[in-house]
């Protein structure tokens, strides 16, 4: 028994799923409203923890690796003459897989590579010859932690044994099996819900805005702040600034290192945000602002209003940067900031028809990456000219909200249809007023050793004309859902699949 089961560990990555950090581990407590429960979570976090993070102990996060370390298979039998398998665990919950599925879902080293993630073509349940397993299972050991399956007649596998951790199935098992007994779902799955909406997935659903906190103009100290030593002393500490700028839609972090140059920034978002976005009109990955008289761009033109807009980056897949990072190098600046969320769901209730314009009507918009950067002291590297149609109001096919996408600067002419520009340019007109109006705008003051970040899917910010210090100057950049997705998944110990609907 002790063979198999180091056999097993090797095989499936169980030892290090083992030593997964797991922020928020199952609880057989009731579930309370995830506002409660990220507020409980901050504040056991609170206190500055000092020094630097210790060693992160996190395993490496891949498909075969379960958020989750119970509960334990504990039964495993054949039905049909082996076509299916019918699994049960140690919370109570029993489901029916195909067998074909376990053959064709396995991950262990016989089937995957460990060193490079890659299938071996030549172990795969298929082959372009035609020889083809039928995943029929010939028997099932339950083990110290999961199965071991023996096949029948497998043409690649022969009589090699495939392994499946008891994470790994009772995962699964929820997303592709029949349930028999118990809950379909570990509880755990409760936990990524505030992530499923940055997947990248097909069908993955808007932002759930019952896990946002919208925000009106209540002041700058509504805005949540977080401390640096805290966020880079641990990986639960790190989690929980992600999730806060994902809720609220802005956090500012306090105490940040000073540094003349770029290195905090990127050290930062590279390794606590999962990484700066590149941007290939330029050599450095972010931007440097600092005011030029006699600029002609507005960015650099300190002492003009610039008004509230969402950043442009340079769209992964024609989708804009999910993050964006700002760290303040010198003085003081007065930032505008807006929730676009709340400014949408509150015109749509007040003017349905403008709501519906303004999120079926692309807004053309143009950027030339070097003329706009005309006073920027970084030098460009190459010409690009990015030009997007989207609308203002971005929605799902059920009308829920999904992103607000807007920048005045770029915009060019519109492409609206004659019979519909006349009532578009209103319903803009009146995006304008709500986005600059005191009832949405808040005005916070961001200075020297402070950080912020903002969701770009959701928060629109600007400049106050006037206000900032001669001496403001700030370096930036964007991360883009795939990077804050890729980082959020590790630090969470895994990824647990959504169902297809």
């Amino acid at each position: 028994m002790s063979t198999s089961k180091s056999r097993f560990q090797r095989t499936t990555g169980c030892e290090a799923q083992g030593s997964t950090i797991r922020p928020s581990p199952p609880s057989s407590a009731p579930r309370h409203h995830p506002h409660a429960m990220l507020s409980k979570m901050r504040a056991a976090m609170r206190p500055v923890m000092a020094g630097a993070r210790a060693k992160s102990t996190m395993a490496a996060v891949n498909a075969a690796v379960a958020p989750f370390d119970s509960p334990r298979c504990i039964s495993a039998s054949l039905v049909n003459a082996g076509k299916q398998l019918q699994v049960a665990f140690s919370d109570g919950s029993a489901f029916e897989l195909h067998g074909l599925w376990l053959r064709d879902a396995c991950r262990d080293d016989h089937v995957v590579s460990s060193q490079a993630g890659e299938r071996f073509l030549d172990r795969i349940s298929f082959s372009p010859e035609g020889r083809h397993s039928n995943g029929e299972v010939a028997d099932a050991k339950v083990m110290d932690d999961g199965i071991e399956v023996t096949w029948k007649d497998d043409p690649q596998l022969g009589a090699i044994h495939s392994c499946f951790s008891s994470g790994f199935l009772r995962m699964y098992s929820s997303v592709v099996g029949r349930v028999l007994e118990g809950q379909r779902h570990h509880q755990r799955n409760q936990d990524f819900q505030w992530l499923r909406a940055y997947s990248g997935f097909a069908g993955a659903p808007s932002p759930d805005l019952s896990l946002k906190k919208l925000w009106k103009n209540e002041g700058s100290e509504q805005f949540q702040h977080r401390d640096y030593h805290a966020i880079v002393s641990s990986d639960a500490s790190n989690l929980e600034l992600m999730q806060a700028v994902m809720e609220h839609g802005v956090v500012i972090v306090d105490n940040m290192p000073l540094s003349g140059d770029s290195s905090v920034l990127l050290d930062f978002v590279n390794n606590y945000l999962g990484g700066m976005q590149k941007d290939p009109a330029r050599e450095e990955p972010n931007w440097v602002i600092k005011k030029k008289a006699g600029a002609v761009s507005v960015s650099y033109a300190q002492e003009r209003r610039l008004n509230n807009h969402t950043d442009q980056s340079v769209p992964a897949h024609g989708i804009p940067a999910l993050l964006l990072v700002v760290n303040y190098i010198e003085g003081t600046g007065y930032n505008t900031l807006v929730d676009g969320y709340a400014v949408a769901q509150a015109l749509r209730s007040r003017d349905p028809a403008a709501f519906d314009l303004l999120a079926t009507y692309g807004n053309c918009q143009e950027r030339d990456f070097v003329r706009s950067r005309v006073d920027s002291t970084q030098e460009g590297t190459q010409p690009m000219l990015l030009a997007t149609n989207h609308p203002i109001i971005q929605t799902d096919g059920q009308g829920n909200l999904v992103r607000v996408q807007f920048n005045e600067v770029f915009r060019t002419p519109s492409t609206v249809p004659f019979e519909k520009f006349e009532d578009w340019h209103r319903a803009y007109l009146l995006w304008n007023e709500m986005i600059h109006g005191p009832e949405f705008e808040v005005e916070a003051p961001i200075s020297q050793g402070q950080m912020l970040i903002l969701d770009n899917w959701r928060v629109l910010h600007g400049r106050s004309g006037g206000k900032s210090s001669p001496n403001r100057v700030i370096m930036g950049g964007t991360v883009v859902r795939e990077g804050f997705h890729s980082k959020a998944v590790q630090l969470m110990g895994g990824f647990y699949p959504p169902e297809q609907k």
